[in-house]
């Protein structure tokens, strides 16, 4: 069985051709052509381009060239396999390119949270009060006669402190004062508020005098002579005073009262 060097070394003797024609005409060299002619094994590294070379040899000296090629491979037992090094995929599963990919992120995240607590939310300062349940009816006039209760023992602690004051006083400009009579158009009504409540004074002419919210413990003074008709949404949350005699509640807690006027027979 002739090898592949001697099948190329016969056909070209056949043909009347040297090396030299054949180096000339292919433009390949004569140490190439001698290897192929003498089956000289080259290493696994330049076995390509041979093989490359015996394809030209082979189709200018009108070879089967595909039978010629696979003979080479089986002489020179040729496996792809062992000869091509297939380059592996690199692998991304490192923490340091994982890292990579989620910094940005976090870091635009961080950057947006922080420009919104800084510059866009506005801290709320208002007051939230929670809602209660309204206390049970039997607890109302309890607490309506300790505050009226506790009006009372002010009032006296005052007047207490006012006599003492006066039995004490040995001015003689106060001694030479006149006492003034208790007539009805001297006697001063005061109103205070237990709690926030909404009320309106009229006169007879029915001009507004006051129309507002009071808050707690505001007061509003004026002469029982004037007969001021008073309108209000809670009655109970006003204490009437006459001259700094407590004389109670202008009503019940919750009542709403329409033009009551307040005289010298008002007691609550």
């Amino acid at each position: 069985m002739n090898t592949i060097g001697e099948i190329f070394r016969e056909k070209r003797q056949s043909l009347k051709l040297s090396v030299e024609n054949i180096c000339s005409e292919l433009k390949i060299s004569r140490n190439i052509i001698n290897q192929i002619e003498n089956d000289e094994i080259c290493e696994d590294t330049q076995i390509v381009f041979l093989i490359g070379h015996i394809r030209s040899y082979s189709n200018y000296l009108n070879l089967n060239t595909n039978e010629i090629i696979e003979k080479f491979k089986v002489q020179n037992n040729f496996n792809k396999s062992n000869n091509i090094n297939y380059i592996s995929k690199p692998s991304f599963q490192n923490k340091i390119t994982y890292l990579n990919k989620t910094l940005p992120g976090f870091i635009i995240t961080f950057v947006f949270v922080s420009f919104y607590l800084l510059f866009v939310r506005e801290d709320d300062y208002q007051f939230n009060y929670a809602l209660v349940p309204e206390l049970p009816e039997i607890y109302i006039p309890i607490i309506e006669n300790y505050n009226v209760n506790s009006q009372v023992s002010l009032t006296s602690d005052i007047d207490n402190e006012n006599k003492f004051n006066s039995k004490n006083n040995n001015s003689s400009a106060v001694a030479n004062v006149p006492k003034k009579l208790n007539y009805e158009e001297d006697k001063l009504i005061t109103l205070k508020f237990l709690n926030p409540t909404w009320i309106q004074l009229r006169d007879y002419s029915n001009n507004i005098i006051i129309s507002k919210l009071m808050e707690k413990n505001e007061e509003f003074s004026y002469k029982m002579n004037l007969n001021y008709n008073i309108t209000s949404g809670n009655a109970g949350n006003i204490l009437v005073t006459v001259d700094n005699n407590v004389k109670g509640k202008l009503g019940k807690f919750g009542e709403v009262i329409d033009s009551f006027i307040i005289d010298q027979q008002f007691s609550n």
